[in-house]
C-alpha cells in the first residue's frame, strides 16, 4: 500500500498539482521520497487518488493524480463523540484512536470537572494541533473523510444537539442492551472527564434523553474510555 497524504485541495486526473506545505515537508524532508514514487492523495471530500511524484524540491513537491477511487471506509452508523478535555498527550491518544475507530464527529467539551481550560490564542493553537492528530490518524488508517472536529464547547450545548441513540458512560450503571445498538441509525456517545461528571451534569444528560450505561465494574481512564466504548459499540453492531 502506497503512502497516504491529506491535502485540502481539488485534484484532477493527469493534472500535476503542487502539494501544500505539510505534505510537501513530510514527503521531502521526513520520508525523503523521490520522483517516480507512488502515493495516495485524499482531500477529505470522499474517495482517494492514486498518484505519482513528479518533482521533489526543497520547498515544494509536485504530484500527478492518476486515477480516482471511491473508497471512504466510513462506518455505516455515524457516531458523534463528546470528549471532555484531557491533560497532555492523553488527549492526542483519545483523538487518534477515536478517529481510527471511525467516529463521524468529535466534539471537545468543557465540563465542571475538566482539569484543562483553554481560551483565545491557546485554544486556537490546540485546535490546530488536534486537527493534525486527526489527519495523521486518517492517513494511517485509510479513512478518506476525516471526522468533524470542534470545540471546546460547553457541555449544555453538546447535550442540546444530541441526535440518534444518546449514551453517557458512567460507572455504576447497568450494562447497555445490545438490542438498542442494532436498531440505531446514529449514535451520540458522551464519555467522562478526568474528574468524572457532577450530579447536576448527569441529571442534565438524563433530562436531554441520554441513556447512562457502564462497561463492566472497572473505572476507565478518560482517554481509555472512548476507545473501549467505541470498540464495544462496533462489536455490538457487528460492524468490524
Amino acid at each position: 500500500m502506497s503512502r497516504r497524504f491529506f491535502d485540502d485541495q481539488p485534484f484532477t486526473q493527469d493534472q500535476p498539482v503542487t502539494l501544500g506545505a505539510g505534505p510537501s515537508h513530510h514527503i521531502a524532508k521526513v520520508l525523503r521520497m523521490n520522483p517516480g514514487d507512488e502515493l495516495t492523495l485524499f482531500n477529505g471530500r470522499g474517495g482517494e487518488w492514486s498518484a505519482v511524484l513528479e518533482s521533489v524540491g526543497k520547498k515544494s513537491v509536485t504530484a500527478r493524480p492518476l486515477a480516482f477511487h471511491e473508497r471512504d471506509r466510513t462506518a455505516p452508523v455515524p457516531v458523534t463523540l463528546g470528549l471532555p478535555l484531557i491533560k497532555g498527550d492523553r488527549m492526542d491518544y483519545a483523538l487518534q484512536k477515536a478517529t481510527e475507530l471511525g467516529v463521524a464527529a468529535i466534539r471537545v467539551l468543557d465540563t465542571e470537572r475538566t482539569e484543562v481550560r483553554l481560551k483565545g490564542e491557546r485554544a486556537d493553537k490546540k485546535a490546530g494541533h488536534w486537527w493534525q492528530v486527526v489527519i495523521s490518524a486518517c492517513e494511517q488508517c485509510g479513512l478518506n473523510r476525516p471526522p468533524a472536529l470542534d470545540g471546546p464547547l460547553p457541555l449544555k450545548d453538546f447535550l442540546a444537539a444530541a441526535h440518534g441513540l444518546a449514551l453517557i458512560a458512567h460507572p455504576g450503571e447497568a450494562p447497555l442492551d445490545a438490542a438498542a445498538l442494532r436498531d440505531a441509525t446514529a449514535v451520540t456517545l458522551l464519555t467522562g472527564p478526568e474528574g468524572g461528571f457532577s450530579d447536576p451534569e448527569l441529571a442534565a444528560a438524563r433530562a436531554a434523553g441520554f441513556l447512562p450505561f457502564a462497561m463492566g465494574e472497572r473505572v476507565l481512564r478518560a482517554e481509555t474510555a472512548p476507545v473501549a466504548l467505541l470498540a464495544s459499540l462496533w462489536a455490538g453492531r457487528s460492524l468490524l
